[in-house]
C-alpha cells in the first residue's frame, strides 16, 4: 500500500490563529468555535484520477527567521499544485463536522441559561546538489519551497540548515527514520520580506497513495495529549488502517448545565479511550454526505474577501466527494510510535450529534425547575486527562473558588501546565524520556548552551521542578497533585499539593512502559518522586514556561509544536 506521508514541522511556541471577526456575515463561515482550540487540523481529499490533495494547518508564534517547516512525502508532489489555504476555510470545516451536543430529551431537565443563548512559477523536473536531490524550489505565497530527497541523513540535514531551514540535532535521529524508508521532504520557510502573520495553511497534491500521517516525528515537540483532528473527502466513508477504532459511550457523557456552550467531557472520554486502547486510536466523530455542507458553502453570501475566498477554495473539494469523514484522537510523545494509515472502509453513517445524557453513573446532571441547582453535579475530573500515566484528584480552589482537576504521576513521568482543549489551564503527565532538549544541550550547532528554566521556577514545598523540552515541569512527592494556573499574560504556575482524597500508595507501582526501538527518545529516566517535603528546583512562583522547547532558534517537531493558545 502506497502512503502518503503529511505533517507539517514547526519551531519554538504555537499559536492557534483565529480567522478574523468579519464585518459581514457569511453564514457557514460565521459565529462557529472549534470543539478543540488547540487540535492540529489536516484535510485529506481524494481525486478522480487516484491523486490526493493534502491541506495542513500551520500554527506559529515566533520570530520569522525561525520559521521553519518540513513534511516527508513517499512522492514528489505536483509543482503546480502547490498553494496556500485560507485558515478559515478550514477551521469552518473543522467546527461544522466536530460534536454538536443537544440537552435531554426530557421535560423535567432545564438548562441554567436563556435560550437565547444558544504560485507562482517555480523551477520543477529535479536537480542535484551534492548528495541531495532537488525536486523542486519555487516560491507559494510567502513561503520559499522545496522538496529535496536524499539517502544520506546527514547530507539532507546539511542542505536544509544550508538554505536556512532551521533543523535542531534532536531531529537527526527522526529524520533519518524517514529517508531510510525513502521519503522525500517538503520544506517550507517564510520568504524574506514575510512576516508571521503571513503564514496560512498549505496545499499540495501527491499523484497515488492512501493518506497517511508521519506522526513518529511529531514526538519530538508535541504537547501532551495533543488533539488531531482528521477530514477525509472521499467516495466513502475512511477509517485508519492500522489504529484502532476506538468507540466512546455517549450514555458516559458529563456536561455541566451551568454553562453556555454546554462543557463537556468529550474529549477526556477520548483521551482516556485512545489510553485504554494503548496509545493509538482514532474516534470516528462523523461519517456522511457531503452534501448538506457543500450547499451551505456554496450559498455563502458575504462582501467579506476572506470569506468569499474561504468559500472558493473549499467547494472544489466538498463537489468533488460524496463523504467525509471525521477522525480525532489524542495523543502523547511517547504515544506516537506507528505512523497512523487511513484507508476507505464500510460502516453506517455517524452523524455528529450527540445527545447528552440525563443520568450518569446514578448521577442526575440536570437543572431542576428554574432557579435549581443540578442534582449531581459534575467533577472537576470528569473534564481532565491527565494521561496514560496520571491518575486526576479535586483540589479544593483557594479563597472560596470553585475546586480544581490536578494530577498525581507515575515515576518516570512528570506534571505539565498546558491548556485544555477549550483553552482553560491543565495539567498533565509527560514521559521524561521524551526532553530532546535539556539545560546545557544547543539549539543549534552554533546556538550558545541553554539555560535551565527551572532556576526561576518553583514547585512549592512538595515538588521538585524538572526541565522538559526546555519547560519547567513538576515532580511532585508521593501523595501530592500538581495543579496549575496560567496567568493573562501565559505565564504559568504548577504547584504540588495535597488532594481531597488521598492517591492510593499502589499508584506508585506503576511504570512508564519500554519505548519501541523504532522511538528514539531524549532521555533514559526511571527514577521515583521525591520524598514527602523535598525541596523545589526554584525560588519564584509564576514562572515563565516557555514552548514545547524554549528556544531562540527553531525546533522541528510535527503536526505542531507545542500546542498553545497564546504564546507562553
Amino acid at each position: 500500500m502506497r502512503k502518503l506521508w503529511m505533517a507539517p514541522v514547526m519551531a519554538a511556541a504555537a499559536l492557534m490563529t483565529a480567522p478574523r471577526p468579519a464585518e459581514a456575515c457569511g453564514g457557514f463561515f460565521c459565529g462557529r468555535q472549534p470543539v478543540d482550540q488547540t487540535a492540529e487540523r489536516i484535510l485529506f481529499a481524494t481525486n478522480e484520477d487516484g491523486s490526493v490533495t493534502m491541506v495542513t494547518q500551520i500554527q506559529y508564534a515566533g520570530a520569522a527567521p525561525d520559521f521553519a517547516w518540513v513534511v516527508p512525502l513517499a512522492e514528489v508532489p505536483a509543482v503546480e499544485s502547490l498553494a496556500v489555504f485560507p485558515q478559515l476555510a478550514l477551521t469552518a470545516l473543522d467546527t461544522a463536522t466536530g460534536p454538536q451536543f443537544q440537552w435531554p430529551n426530557d421535560p423535567d431537565c432545564y438548562p441554567a441559561f436563556p435560550e437565547s443563548a444558544a504560485g507562482g512559477g517555480g523551477t520543477a523536473g529535479g536537480t542535484d546538489d551534492g548528495d541531495v536531490t532537488v525536486h523542486i524550489r519555487e516560491e507559494v505565497g510567502p513561503y520559499d519551497v522545496a522538496v529535496v530527497e536524499s539517502t544520506d541523513p546527514t547530507a539532507l540535514v546539511g542542505w536544509l540548515r544550508d538554505n536556512n531551514f532551521r533543523v535542531n540535532d534532536a531531529m537527526v535521529p527522526y529524520i533519518r527514520i524517514y529517508t531510510s524508508e525513502g521519503m522525500k521532504f517538503l520544506a517550507l520557510r517564510l520568504q524574506p520580506d514575510a512576516e508571521v502573520t503571513d503564514i496560512q495553511p498549505f496545499r499540495f497534491t501527491l499523484p497515488s497513495g492512501s493518506p497517511s500521517i508521519p506522526i513518529r516525528l511529531t514526538a519530538i515537540a508535541a504537547e501532551p495529549e495533543m488533539g488531531i483532528t482528521v477530514m477525509i473527502l472521499g467516495d466513502r466513508r475512511y477509517g485508519p488502517a492500522n489504529w484502532p477504532d476506538v468507540e466512546i459511550d455517549d450514555n458516559q457523557i458529563v456536561w455541566s448545565a451551568n454553562q453556555w456552550p454546554v462543557q463537556t467531557n468529550w474529549t477526556a472520554l477520548v483521551a482516556r479511550g485512545v489510553d485504554d486502547a494503548g496509545g493509538r486510536g482514532f474516534v470516528t466523530e462523523m461519517s456522511g454526505p457531503t452534501t448538506d455542507i457543500a450547499e451551505q458553502v456554496r450559498n455563502t453570501m458575504s462582501s467579506d474577501e476572506d470569506q468569499l475566498a474561504a468559500r472558493d477554495a473549499l467547494l472544489p473539494l466538498l463537489e468533488g466527494n460524496a463523504t467525509i469523514t471525521r477522525l480525532y484522537t489524542r495523543l502523547s510523545p511517547e504515544e506516537m510510535t506507528v505512523d497512523p494509515i487511513f484507508r476507505r472502509t464500510d460502516g453506517p453513517v455517524v452523524s455528529n450529534t450527540r445527545l447528552l445524557p440525563r443520568y450518569v453513573d446514578d448521577r442526575d446532571l440536570c437543572v431542576g425547575p428554574p432557579g435549581a441547582e443540578a442534582a449531581g453535579a459534575a467533577s472537576p475530573c470528569d473534564f481532565a486527562a491527565c494521561g496514560a500515566g496520571g491518575l486526576c484528584r479535586v483540589v479544593e480552589g483557594a479563597d472560596g473558588a470553585q475546586p480544581v482537576a490536578a494530577c498525581a504521576c507515575v515515576p518516570g513521568t512528570t506534571a505539565r501546565t498546558t491548556f485544555d482543549p477549550s483553552g482553560r489551564p491543565t495539567v498533565t503527565c509527560q514521559d521524561l524520556r521524551m526532553s530532546f532538549l535539556n539545560p546545557g544541550d544547543r539549539a543549534l550547532p552554533d546556538a550558545p548552551p541553554l539555560a535551565d528554566p527551572c532556576a526561576t521556577f518553583d514547585c512549592g514545598a512538595n515538588g521538585e521542578c524538572v526541565p522538559m523540552n526546555m519547560t519547567p515541569t513538576c515532580r511532585c512527592s508521593t501523595g501530592y497533585v500538581a495543579v496549575g494556573t496560567i496567568a493573562a499574560d501565559g505565564s504559568r504556575t504548577t504547584t504540588c499539593v495535597l488532594p481531597d482524597e488521598p492517591v492510593p500508595t499502589s499508584f506508585y507501582d506503576r511504570r512508564v512502559p519500554p519505548l519501541p526501538d523504532s522511538l528514539p527518545g531524549g532521555r533514559p529516566v526511571d527514577v521515583p518522586p521525591p520524598a514527602v517535603g523535598a525541596a523545589s528546583g526554584g525560588c519564584n512562583a509564576g514562572g515563565h514556561a516557555g514552548g514545547a522547547v524554549g528556544l531562540s532558534g527553531a525546533l522541528l517537531g510535527l503536526l505542531a509544536a507545542a500546542r498553545r493558545r497564546r504564546r507562553s
